[in-house]
């Protein structure tokens, strides 16, 4: 004879093991770290900043000439005027010219104004880079 069953009324315990879940998450976490793939950063100035308000530049190479370009803005049509030691120039065509003259192990100083935009100021320094001139710094504002 079977002996009857009783329904009884238990409290069904719930619990979540976390140890494989954390795993898990530690793996995809891994994954990622290892198959992301970084671009490299667009327009990239290869460069030397002076260190401490310019006076790294001096102690850098005491045997160039060193040769400073100040980008200015002209108030009147908001043209560019590049003021070189002894002349000015109000293009990237009379710059190359003046910068093709002089040697190739010339230190060249940009000093831009704050109120230029850098789209002349990295004309500046294209054209000097297509007269062969490697040897260009920036001064620290200040």
């Amino acid at each position: 004879m079977k002996t009857p069953v009783k329904a009884t009324r238990s409290r069904i315990s719930f619990s979540i093991r976390m140890t494989p879940l954390i795993d898990v998450i530690f793996l995809l976490m891994i994954f990622f770290v290892m198959t992301i793939r970084f671009q490299p950063p667009e327009g990239v100035l290869e460069n030397r900043l002076p260190e401490k308000g310019g006076q790294g530049i001096t102690d850098q190479q005491t045997d160039w000439e060193v040769v400073r370009l100040k980008v200015k803005l002209v108030p009147e049509g908001k043209s560019l005027k590049i003021m070189l030691q002894e002349r000015t120039v109000y293009s990237y065509e009379a710059l190359l010219e003046y910068l093709n003259l002089l040697p190739d192990e010339i230190l060249i100083v940009i000093e831009p104004e704050p109120k230029v935009p850098y789209k002349q100021v990295i004309g500046v320094f294209n054209t000097c880079i297509k007269s062969n001139k490697n040897n260009v710094v920036f001064a620290v504002a200040g």
